[in-house]
């Protein structure tokens, strides 16, 4: 007879999530590509600075670190929490990326 293991429950839940984070980084990260090849091409046509990349740069670090956060604030039983987080984090960075580009193009 076997008997009910919370610890796989547990196991198999951060896999899930550590699977579900990856594929949100995939997502930011091409939209952080788009977002580099769309400022090339403003600050090339407007002739900007390198100014105009530090947004872009900001939020290729920033969310890693919120991934880092989110993973440990799941470990720590705040399960829905850190899923939230990670959706929240990355559809405010895509939003915030993409306003920056119309403000560069002037859309």
């Amino acid at each position: 007879m076997q008997y009910y293991n919370d610890e796989q429950n547990k196991k198999a839940s951060q896999a899930l999530f550590c699977i579900v984070q990856m594929f949100m980084l995939l997502i930011v990260y091409g939209f952080v590509y788009t977002s580099f090849v769309a400022v090339k091409l403003a600050t090339v046509k407007q002739s900007l600075t390198f100014m105009a990349y530090i947004p872009v740069v900001l939020a290729l670090v920033a969310y890693p670190v919120v991934l880092y956060k989110t993973r440990k604030m799941f470990q720590n039983g705040r399960m829905l929490r850190a899923v939230g987080w990670v959706m929240g984090w990355a559809s405010l960075i895509i939003v915030l990326l993409f306003f920056h580009i119309s403000q560069l193009v002037g859309v």
